[in-house]
């Protein structure tokens, strides 16, 4: 089961459950003491004991445990509550994290509707190749986690994270503590959007980068012909019918693999 660390009111619990050597997870616990630049040691008796992290080695560790904005708030604020050493200090702390679940309780009531973004959204959307790519590849359960997603796009952690947070603003995707699933909003561009020519320079300019690593399942053609006038509707309305039909099949087809189609077919003339 994933970890939220909304659903925790202890840190060292959370921590504990998040770092526990299980399968592929074993060494994480080392791995996050050394970013938070502490010996193992140390952070065994933290979890174990009573003694607790700074919130410079809480600021490390979100950034390991690739925490977004409201989970680096909500860890600090458990953090500091654990630390208080007075009731009404901890009350304080836990008043401020009560607010933070009842807000995302009401967020998470909105969540059977479908949302098509704003055009401000749009613009954000398709300002780059990376939003587009995460959006589609939570779709395979084996990338809905925040590390695999950094290792088979090739992105940053920092830069994920500053994606994911805008996708889940939009409703694009919903974040469960390192569990990524699908949002309900929905993205639809028409050949009149201002946002058409962008879209489609992303995906060519990472056709281009993707010569340079082709695999025999990748497909790349290129090719300049004269025809006649009535052949270019012909060719036209067949590739029409292939863009159909691949439709037909990827609508059902399980999500395993994080592909690209560019096809590109157009009169070369240079006149205004």
């Amino acid at each position: 089961m994933k970890k939220n660390v909304f659903e925790y009111n202890d840190y060292k619990l959370y921590l504990s459950a998040v770092l526990s050597s299980k399968g592929k997870d074993r060494g994480r616990k080392s791995e996050a003491a050394k970013a938070a630049q502490m010996q193992a040691t140390y952070l065994s008796q933290i979890l174990n004991g009573h003694a607790h992290l700074s919130l410079e080695q809480a600021d490390l560790l979100n950034h390991y445990l690739l925490h977004n904005e409201e989970e680096s708030h909500f860890f600090i604020l458990l953090i500091q509550k654990n630390k208080a050493g007075t009731k009404k200090l901890k009350d304080y702390f836990e008043i401020q994290l009560s607010e933070i679940r009842k807000k995302r309780m009401i967020l998470t009531e909105r969540l059977g509707k479908q949302y098509t973004l704003s055009d401000a959204d749009k613009q954000v959307y398709y300002s780059s190749w990376m939003y587009a790519a995460v959006h589609i590849a939570v779709t395979i359960p084996e990338l809905q986690n925040k590390k695999k997603l950094c290792e088979y796009l090739n992105l940053k952690p920092e830069k994920l994270v500053s994606v994911l947070d805008y996708l889940a603003q939009a409703q694009l995707v919903l974040l469960e503590g390192d569990h990524i699933r699908p949002g309900p909003s929905v993205v639809r561009l028409g050949n009149d959007s201002p946002n058409i020519y962008k879209h489609h320079s992303n995906w060519r300019n990472q056709a281009i980068e993707s010569l340079e690593r082709e695999t025999l399942s990748d497909l790349h053609y290129s090719g300049v012909f004269s025809l006649s006038e009535k052949d270019i509707e012909t060719i036209k309305n067949i590739l029409l019918d292939n863009i159909k039909n691949v439709s037909d099949i990827v609508r059902p087809s399980k999500e395993e693999k994080l592909y690209v189609m560019n096809l590109d077919f157009f009169d070369l003339s240079k006149k205004n």
